[in-house]
């Protein structure tokens, strides 16, 4: 019987390790992003905590993809391949910058598919 006890608080840790590892996974990704990608260096100060939505349609979506290639903090960033319909969930991370120079933080969301293979869009 103490073993059937268990089973939920393994299920818990087992979830939550899981989730530390997407999170990892989504700043490292757009940490290589920026590397890549920047026109300048600029400072990552944080990240928010990773998350889901299901509000951003897939004319929003392009319309940011579309919005990337004159994006002035980035050169023409390459984007993981989109389908229209082929996420119904998305997930996201903020990233709050500093530019060189500048007193003031700025921010960036990041769009990613569920399983994290590439970042689709970001605003």
């Amino acid at each position: 019987m103490k073993s059937l006890s268990r089973v939920p608080i393994i299920i818990c840790a087992l979830l939550l390790l899981a989730s530390c590892g997407k999170q990892q996974k989504a700043k490292s990704m757009v940490k290589e992003f920026v590397n890549e990608n920047a026109r300048q260096e600029i400072d990552i100060r944080s990240f928010s905590d990773l998350d889901s939505t299901r509000v951003i349609s897939d004319s929003l979506i392009q319309d940011l993809r579309q919005r990337a290639k004159s994006d002035p903090l980035f050169k023409s960033a390459p984007l993981s391949d989109f389908s229209a319909g082929s996420y119904p969930t998305l997930l996201y991370i903020r990233m709050r910058y500093q530019e060189p120079g500048d007193t003031l933080e700025a921010a960036k969301t990041f769009y990613f598919d569920r399983d994290l293979t590439g970042i689709i869009a970001f605003k």
